[in-house]
């Protein structure tokens, strides 16, 4: 069976670590499916996969039409949109949907919502199979959509190798910091964490706070507060950290959580469904950050109890255990397909 996926976003953050991570897990598999990589001509795919040179704006008509003649030329038996846009194709589809976060967000522009609303409408009943990574999100497709329960399953991320406790006892000296690792999108709630931090800072003058992944140039003059931007060592900084802070009101799946809590840092998160069903018992969960701040700082005891729970819960998420799920889905959408 060939099966196709579309990897034009393998070098981005977010879904580029999905896609970068599943053809890790699935190259791992020693299987007879032949899978056929839609990437840039620079992307890492791996070897033995065919990689067909292909690269087309995203939200666009031409990634539609074009895709889908690719998809044709390439004869293939599967086809999966590790994204919700799903081309223009008579090929049988399997689709990941990381979250709904766009529908029920506020947008500046109202076409966006609109957009994401139609396409992941598309996607759910143009698809063989919906991919999803948490119960939360399976849930909310369900309820938001009309599908059957069967036709959403869970493939949750896993945690790549260079996320590991290793050396994490040896905190750097002066790493007296709590750290926030994405974007600066408004569900991400960096706003309500920079003000609860500022109550931290008041108290204890000796704590910082690093924002790490975007410019966060709003918060640059903020006392305490340092805008690291985008960070190569990431593994290292979690480890150095007190805590690793997850304050988001909504998220699909929340992979920082999990990679900090694979580094042996402590993790606070928001009540957001996602981020609990993924840290379960193995982080603090609030709605007071500066309260959990100030108790982490003080808590040796805390923090030791957090990260070892933290490192035995992260270990349960695999990229192999994701591709091995993600295999098996494609195998079910194949025979649901030909019995069509």
């Amino acid at each position: 069976m060939r099966i196709g996926i579309d990897g034009r976003k393998i070098g981005d953050y977010g879904i580029g670590t999905y896609i970068r991570g599943l053809l890790r897990g699935l190259d791992e598999i020693d299987a007879p499916e032949e899978y056929v990589v839609f990437a840039p001509r620079d992307a890492a795919v791996p070897p033995r996969f065919e990689h067909v040179v292909f690269d087309a704006p995203h939200y666009s008509a031409r990634e539609l039409f074009s895709l889908g003649r690719a998809i044709r030329d390439a004869k293939l038996d599967l086809f999966h949109a590790p994204h919700y846009v799903v081309p223009v194709t008579e090929t049988p589809a399997v689709v990941t949907i990381h979250d709904l976060i766009h529908l029920h967000a506020r947008h500046r522009n109202p076409l966006k919502p609109l957009y994401a609303r139609t396409m992941l409408r598309r996607a759910v009943r143009r698809s063989v199979c919906v991919l999803t990574v948490s119960e939360y999100v399976r849930r909310d497709i369900i309820s938001t959509f009309a599908c059957s329960s069967e036709h959403v399953v869970v493939t949750p991320n896993g945690v790549d190798p260079q996320f590991t406790s290793a050396g994490s006892g040896q905190r750097a000296a002066g790493s007296r910091y709590f750290l926030y690792a994405g974007n600066d999108k408004p569900h991400k709630n960096v706003e309500a964490l920079v003000a609860a931090f500022s109550d931290v800072h008041a108290k204890r003058p000796d704590l910082r706070l690093v924002l790490a992944g975007a410019a966060f140039a709003r918060f640059a003059k903020r006392d305490g507060v340092e805008c690291a931007g985008f960070v190569d060592d990431l593994a290292q900084l979690y480890r150095d950290a007190l805590a690793v802070i997850v304050p988001s009101r909504e998220e699909g799946f929340g992979l920082p959580a999990l990679e900090a809590m694979a580094c042996g840092t402590p993790v606070i998160t928001s009540f957001a469904p996602a981020l609990v069903e993924v840290t379960g018992d193995a982080a603090l969960h609030t709605d007071d950050f500066a309260e959990a701040m100030l108790r982490i700082a003080s808590g040796e005891s805390l923090r030791r109890e957090l990260a070892q729970r933290g490192v035995a819960r992260a270990a349960q998420f695999t990229w192999s255990a994701c591709a091995m799920k993600t295999r098996a889905a494609y195998l079910r959408s194949a025979r649901a397909s030909r019995a069509i």
